[in-house]
């Protein structure tokens, strides 16, 4: 049961992939590292684009700095919403996934000590 757990709180609190790693199944784990990656990859695109934008219809506009707020509301952030659906999936599957592998590890050593 320590295995278990140490993984999945690895995967859900520090990194997803970790506790996949600390199992012993590095494909995986690094496929899910790989994931993180690019969900965060994108996403920081995705806001350096609609803070581009704004800032951008700012100096245009000469508004007020009040107005900027106002200027973010009105952005499309749909993609950033599939995004954080993406990596709350992808986190949820690596923590059941480190904590079932850790518990199938935990009852192996079991048996063998028995």
């Amino acid at each position: 049961m320590r295995k278990a757990v140490f993984s999945a709180l690895c995967s859900g609190l520090v990194i997803p992939g970790i506790g996949q790693i600390i199992n012993r199944d590095m494909k995986k784990g690094l496929l899910i590292l790989a994931g993180v990656f690019v969900i965060l990859v994108a996403t920081m695109i995705k806001l350096f684009y609609i803070i581009n934008g704004v800032l951008r219809d700012f100096e245009i506009n000469r508004s007020s700095p009040r107005k900027i707020p106002e200027m973010l509301g009105a952005q499309d952030i749909s993609l950033l919403w599939y995004l954080l659906g993406a990596f709350t999936l992808l986190w949820l599957y690596s923590v059941l996934d480190a904590y079932l592998t850790g518990k199938k590890i935990d009852q192996v050593g079991r048996e063998e000590r028995l």
